[in-house]
């Protein structure tokens, strides 16, 4: 079941307030819980459960990252940090313990594990949080849009006015046992159920019993994790400054691409005239931009598609790079692939590995898509993905 079909069943948002989020989403982008807070429509505590649920996925609460250990943190430099979106926890036997915003891209693991030396055990969070988190621990500044929710890491209040256009500073790290201030608490449309149910009574569905097992068994992995923290003698992590070199970062990482619409004539041109291979790749892409809102080049190698380069409203070049899609494995690039010609034009089935390219650009699933093989000779070389919003 998706996040929005959970909340909407479990009273903490309406049908309405689910179809205001995803209208946003097809106008501006994002994921559909960061918009639910923007909103004022959930909290971050609740958003964390229920992505745990989607996911099936242990969860990194605000009280386990406020008491992230120091001996992590610092396994990872402010620009690793930035790039991969996670943050280090703490450090058992051979074994990383790293919240992050998505715990199946593989990559993205397997760079956090080669980087380290340590094997890497994900814990999943809303990424508002690895944002704070990686702001109060390394420096780095969140994303604009981010800042105006304040600085309260557990979600507790709604957005507070910002006065000429800066955020206040990040507190240092909440008391233990205390929780933040509640200035002005978001208020569900209905009572929300409490988390710690009692036993479903006689005539309750199975779903229900399931689902009560399944969120008490997060709550119980997320607060033993705190246990684990708390008994750890290693010093918590502690507040860092931001620096000159740190705001370089996040300018990189919240400007758009720098891709600009050619014709077909001036594409061919460019590509005729190009001396490297990236050179092809912006006239490619170039082109693309005046036919499609989004869009991917990848590199074929192996039966396997790698990101290469791309454009969209809130697409991240460093997620782009770390973008997989197994050949192998039904897709819409599968289908292109397929053809005589190399090339599909149809509508994108529901599936795992579309949802993952889906995240990764930062859009919501699209009802149709095109892509198309290039090719030298008979090797496909690139594919080409695109779909308008």
């Amino acid at each position: 079941m998706k996040l929005g079909e959970m909340l909407v069943r479990d009273g903490h948002v309406t049908p309405d307030q689910i179809q205001m989020a995803i209208e946003r989403q097809r106008r501006d982008g994002g994921k559909l819980g960061t918009l639910l807070v923007e909103m004022g429509f959930v909290d971050l505590e609740t958003l964390t459960m229920y992505l745990g649920l989607e996911l099936s996925m242990p969860v990194a609460t605000g009280a386990v990252l406020d008491r992230a250990k120091r001996t992590a943190v610092r396994l990872l430099t402010p620009e690793q940090a930035a790039r991969l979106r996670c943050v280090p926890l703490l450090i058992s036997e051979r074994q990383l313990i790293v919240a992050v915003e998505d715990p199946y891209d593989v990559a993205t693991l397997d760079e956090i594990s080669r980087t380290t030396g340590y094997r890497v055990i994900p814990r999943v969070a809303p990424e508002i949080r690895i944002y704070y988190y990686i702001e109060r621990y390394y420096g780095v500044p969140r994303p604009a849009r981010f800042r105006v929710l304040g600085d309260t890491p557990r979600g507790a209040r709604t957005p507070p006015p910002v006065e000429g256009g800066r955020s206040a500073v990040l507190p240092g790290p909440s008391l233990p046992g205390l929780p933040p201030p509640t200035d002005a608490p978001v208020r569900a449309p209905t009572p929300p159920p409490v988390l710690r149910t009692a036993p479903p009574v006689a005539d309750a569905s199975a779903d229900i019993v399931d689902l009560t097992d399944e969120i008490d068994a997060i709550e119980y992995e997320a607060d033993a994790l705190v246990v684990e923290l708390e008994a750890d003698d290693a010093e918590t992590a502690g507040a860092a400054p931001p620096t000159e070199a740190l705001q370089a970062i996040e300018v990189a990482r919240d400007s758009d691409d720098d891709i600009e619409p050619l014709e077909a004539d001036a594409a061919l041109t460019a590509v005729r005239e190009a001396m490297q291979r990236g050179e092809i790749a912006d006239a490619v892409l170039g082109y693309a931009r005046t036919l499609f809102d989004a869009a991917a080049l990848f590199i074929v190698r192996d039966n396997l598609a790698f990101g290469w380069k791309g454009f969209g409203p809130n697409v991240n070049r460093d997620r782009i790079e770390a973008l997989l899609i197994p050949l192998a494995s039904p897709s819409v690039l599968q289908a292109a692939l397929d053809t005589d010609d190399r090339f599909y034009m149809g509508p994108v089935a529901p599936s795992s590995l579309h949802r993952h390219l889906f995240k990764v650009l930062r859009c919501p699933p699209p009802s149709h898509a095109a892509v198309a093989g290039i090719a030298i000779g008979s090797r496909i070389v690139n594919i080409l993905y695109g779909h308008r919003a």
